[in-house]
């Protein structure tokens, strides 16, 4: 089994199982959610780049898989540079269970003709020096 499907596994148990620290994983991870949104807004590519592990995967539309850092790092330098808006992001659900959690929900960009692309995302996140860091980070357009 691959890493990656491992966690998708992980993932879809952590999303069906009752969680006691839903409330407590929903607020930090929107938390980090929003000062992601935030950072891609002001460009700081640098912030957008750590806040992944160093194997971390973006899975976006029309992009495929983009794994590790430098990868990564040209892919949200090639968002930047379409000058978004306006980026959005409303955590809806939330859960960790050890050093591994899950958010969902969604995803509004405002692109640079003013149009809003509406999306659903679910992220996996793992604690990494006791900071919550993206393994997987994938969207969908609704």
């Amino acid at each position: 089994m691959s890493k990656l499907t491992a966690i998708v596994t992980i993932l879809l148990a952590i999303l069906f199982a009752p969680t006691s620290n839903a409330d407590s994983a929903l607020e930090e991870l929107d938390a980090a959610n929003k000062a992601f949104a935030k950072a891609l807004m002001a460009g700081d590519i640098d912030y957008l780049v750590n806040d992944y592990t160093d194997d971390g995967c973006v899975i976006a539309p029309m992009a495929g898989e983009t794994c590790g850092k430098e990868a990564i790092r040209a892919f949200w330098e090639s968002v930047i540079a379409t000058n978004p808006k306006k980026v959005e992001i409303i955590t809806e659900k939330a859960g960790s269970e050890g050093d591994l959690a899950f958010a969902t929900g969604q995803l509004l960009i405002t692109d640079a003709e003013s149009a809003v692309h509406k999306n659903r995302f679910a992220v996996v996140f793992i604690k990494v020096g006791g900071l919550w860091k993206l393994r997987v980070d994938s969207w969908n357009p609704q």
